[in-house]
């Protein structure tokens, strides 16, 4: 019996004589060895058998077997030379909408990509009726166990009062036919009132809250038409969601003008135990090796942190990079998701609101379903560059979002080069440290 190890392993050190490995190309591979299995992966050729492997390292042959079909079923090795790889789902039982709530906005943000931001109001209530009959029919009809709306806009919250019953009727008429629904909204959270906190709080809805830093590297970027920031007013109704406990996440637009303040952004982040998400901001210029710089920065932030106890791997994510779930689609879009603009429009994704030629349906079309009219409507997954092809870190960050792919492949394709080890790294530290609290 001869192992062949993956051709698209990953090693970390993690010092002390623990090294972590992962199969890139395999969901939920990541594993914590030690230096003698370390120095069993190293001596792996294709060619030596189990037992003279055992001979050559002088280990007992059942002790290195038993090794061995662990490492197999976690597809680091195998015992024939042939390495599935992750495959695009063709079925699918739930669906994921970004919905465009309204055009109105109180805030000036200068990387914005709404074209017709402050143009129209918000969703009328008869445009909010047919969608939720749409939304009814396709779950009838796809047997779908579980929608999700993400509500945005603009500022959703400006429009709360309207959704309000919009989201206790979807509850109710969809929990009759067996399929669950969830909603939360993605906001700049300068809205926020006691009204908002119960019904959100009774519901269970939550909030993606947009966090560009402290203080003025929130400002600088994230201002009222007046001109006046708006950091102490999130850094107020961040802390009464939580307070409440009701679910919140931050994300955070890295670009030229906050991303010197990411290290004490995430100390923050961290001590309030939020989930956050960095993003490099799209379609404009950047400077990368700053980034780099301070990217780093915040992630020795995120080690010393993962030393105290804190939940890396399930509190941080950066950009659409899928580290442990892995996959052929960077997002939902085309597949089981899309996006629902103010008209009822339906598209692949939001950043072509306003762009009428892109619409995919709307849901005032009778003769099919919701599902039906993303999965046949435009698609852009394929589109990806012969580098990016032949990457060992393909299914990881899936060439990034297609609508800001040049010549098929992120911009920033470098910078992932650079983080995608450190994230497992911090993964694989993470892990020892578990294994070692569980036998202290």
């Amino acid at each position: 019996m001869i192992p062949y190890k993956s051709p698209n392993l990953l090693f970390s050190n993690l010092d002390n004589g623990f090294y972590g490995v992962v199969n890139t190309f395999q969901p939920d591979s990541l594993r914590v060895i030690n230096s003698k299995q370390k120095q069993l992966f190293d001596q792996i050729d294709g060619r030596l058998t189990v037992a003279e492997l055992a001979n050559k390292l002088i280990f007992e042959q059942d002790n290195l077997k038993l090794a061995l079909d662990g490492f197999n079923a976690s597809g680091l090795i195998r015992y024939q030379n042939q390495f599935p790889e992750p495959s695009a789902e063709l079925a699918t039982s739930t669906l994921n909408l970004w919905v465009h709530t309204t055009n109105k906005c109180n805030l000036s943000c200068n990387y914005c990509y709404i074209s017709t931001l402050n143009e129209t109001g918000g969703m009328s209530k008869a445009i909010q009726d047919k969608f939720l009959k749409k939304l009814v029919d396709t779950a009838r009809v796809r047997r779908l166990t579980n929608i999700k709306l993400r509500l945005a806009g603009g500022e959703p919250l400006t429009q709360f009062a309207q959704w309000k019953s919009f989201i206790l009727n979807a509850k109710n008429d969809l929990s009759e036919i067996g399929c669950t629904f969830g909603v939360s909204f993605i906001t700049n959270l300068t809205i926020l009132n006691d009204e908002m906190i119960e019904f959100c709080k009774a519901e269970d809805i939550g909030f993606g809250v947009s966090l560009d830093g402290l203080y003025s590297y929130h400002d600088n970027t994230r201002k009222l038409h007046s001109g006046k920031g708006t950091f102490e007013t999130v850094d107020k109704n961040l802390n009464r969601l939580i307070e409440n406990g009701i679910r919140v996440s931050t994300s955070t637009v890295v670009s030229n003008e906050n991303m010197a303040g990411l290290a004490e952004l995430t100390a923050y982040l961290i001590e309030r135990d939020l989930p956050f998400r960095f993003s490099i901001v799209k379609g404009v210029d950047i400077n990368r090796q700053q980034l780099t710089k301070n990217l780093l920065a915040a992630y020795k932030v995120m080690e010393d942190a993962i030393n105290k106890g804190w939940d890396f791997s399930r509190k941080h994510k950066f950009c659409d990079l899928k580290p442990n779930e892995l996959g052929t689609q960077t997002c939902s879009s085309g597949f089981s998701g899309g996006a629902v603009y103010v008209d009822g429009g339906i598209y692949y994704c939001h950043v072509q609101f306003g762009q009428k030629e892109n619409a995919t349906g709307t849901i005032a079309d009778e003769n099919i379903d919701l599902l039906s009219m993303i999965e046949t409507g435009m698609h852009f997954e394929g589109m990806k560059s012969v580098d990016c092809q032949s990457c060992k870190y393909k299914y990881i960050c899936t060439s990034g979002c297609p609508m800001y792919r040049i010549d098929g492949k992120d911009p920033n394709c470098g910078i992932y080069h650079e983080i995608i080890p450190l994230v497992y790294r911090l993964q694989a530290k993470e892990k020892l440290l578990r294994i070692i609290n569980h036998y202290n």
